[in-house]
């Protein structure tokens, strides 16, 4: 597990009251760990540290890349020696190059580390409170869910509007942009050591958080009556705790200028008449654990054009190493058939994912049109069709990974007598 924590039910106990019971405990995503970074609270760990809590040496990994070559050799010589190369060791060729690059980019990664650091001090409750209700974990389902993740769960600051300090409004009136389709500015990189660094002490005034004014919720599909509904159904729920949970937010908010600079300014005209509101940054920031596949709370996104390249650059590869056997030795000519289109569809689902991306940063209108396809905004016969066709292509990518597998087992039931020979390593090596 590992990771960096915050222990609500030691830290939070002591001396503040705690101020949620979903979870006692919350994982630090890595953008968690910027903004706490930004902050000036990255923890200082030593090197040593690190490496009492691994559980594997440099030795154990060298005999499993050794272990790995070895096969890899192994079937470079038979291909130089003219020798055929079953389909299972194909498979298995995909997995070594694999394990591999995974090796090399994990060489220095503590493995196994099974208790998490612990993150305490008088400065955690209002910033754990801050990260909690800035990720989904403190959120509802939506009235109408889209289809990524961050589309299915609101967090609790969705329906939130922050009311900063007498002395702080004007700066973020002037600072941030009053758009509807203005971002907040996320911290990503910033890295300082200094505890507190980031604070401004002492904290002049605290603001305070309430409801969001009617003309701010997203009611596209959604009649304003049920969101409005909904919205006081979540409020009235959150119970005895949510008064300390906002308290320490807005203190949070006022504190640090590393977290004021995600408040957003919105202000709409209605009836002749200016709305303004501020509106609190959501991220996910913190989670109850964090597995080990990647998701969207990594400081590059994984929906992001590099993070696509690189997944499905390895789909393509994964499909092109089996390619390599279209023309070896098959059972039957439905299987090699059946082999080769696995090995397309492979390979075609990961460059069909770059070009979607490629158009979507080429033509703004293609970014557009498909955001409102993530999101189910777009017209009917869009959802069908594609979710239709994102369904069939899914289905098939799976079955081509199954068959592919099981393909490598079975078709050992009929090979050729030249398989079974074994390369004389003196061919090989230069001699006189």
């Amino acid at each position: 597990m590992g990771g960096f924590v915050f222990d609500l039910d030691e830290d939070l106990t002591q001396g503040t009251d705690t101020f949620t019971t979903k979870v006692p405990r919350l994982t630090l995503t890595p953008r968690g760990m910027a903004l706490l970074a930004a902050c000036g609270y990255l923890p200082k760990i030593s090197a040593e540290d690190i490496l009492d809590k691994n559980k594997s040496d440099n030795l154990s990994k060298l005999l499993s890349v050794l272990q790995a070559l070895w096969m890899f050799a192994q079937i470079i010589s038979r291909l130089y020696g003219k020798l055929p190369v079953t389909l299972l060791e194909v498979n298995t060729l995909a997995h070594i190059i694999c394990a591999i690059i995974i090796y090399a980019l994990w060489w220095n990664k503590p493995k196994l580390i099974n208790e998490p650091t612990k993150l305490r001090g008088d400065w955690v409750p209002p910033i754990a409170a801050y990260m909690f209700m800035s990720s989904q974990i403190s959120g509802w389902r939506r009235v109408r869910p889209g289809i990524l993740k961050k589309d299915w769960i609101d967090p609790e600051f969705s329906i939130l509007a922050f009311n900063p300090p007498s002395s702080r409004k004007a700066q973020l009136s002037t600072t941030s942009p009053c758009a509807l389709d203005a971002e907040p500015k996320f911290v990503t990189d910033a890295i300082i050591d200094t505890p507190g660094a980031h604070r401004d002490f002492p904290v002049p005034d605290i603001g305070s958080l309430t409801k969001r004014p009617s003309v701010a919720y997203d009611t596209s599909g959604v009649p304003l009556e049920t969101m409005l509904s909904t919205v006081e159904s979540r409020l009235e729920s959150s119970g005895d705790l949510q008064t300390t949970r906002w308290a320490l937010a807005a203190e949070a908010m006022s504190s640090y200028p590393a977290i004021a600079n995600r408040i957003i300014c919105r202000e709409v005209t209605l009836h002749e008449q200016v709305i303004r509101w501020f509106e609190p940054g959501v991220e996910e920031l913190v989670d109850d654990t964090v597995g080990n596949w990647a998701s969207g709370n990594l400081l590059r996104a994984m929906s992001g054009f590099v993070m696509g390249m690189v997944v499905w650059s390895a789909s393509m590869a994964y499909g092109g190493v089996h390619a390599t056997a279209w023309h070896g030795h098959f059972p039957s000519r439905t299987e090699a058939l059946l082999w080769r289109a696995s090995s397309v569809c492979i390979a075609g689902s990961g460059l069909t994912w770059i070009l979607i991306n490629m158009l979507a940063r080429t033509f703004p209108w293609f970014k557009a049109y498909w955001k409102q396809v993530e999101t189910l905004r777009a017209h009917w016969t869009s959802l069908v069709s594609l979710g239709l066709l994102a369904s069939l292509c899914g289905i098939a990518y799976l079955l081509a990974r199954i068959f592919l597998v099981v393909e490598s087992f079975i078709s050992l039931r009929k090979l050729p007598a030249s398989t079974y020979d074994t390369l004389e390593w003196t061919q090989l090596v230069p001699h006189l």
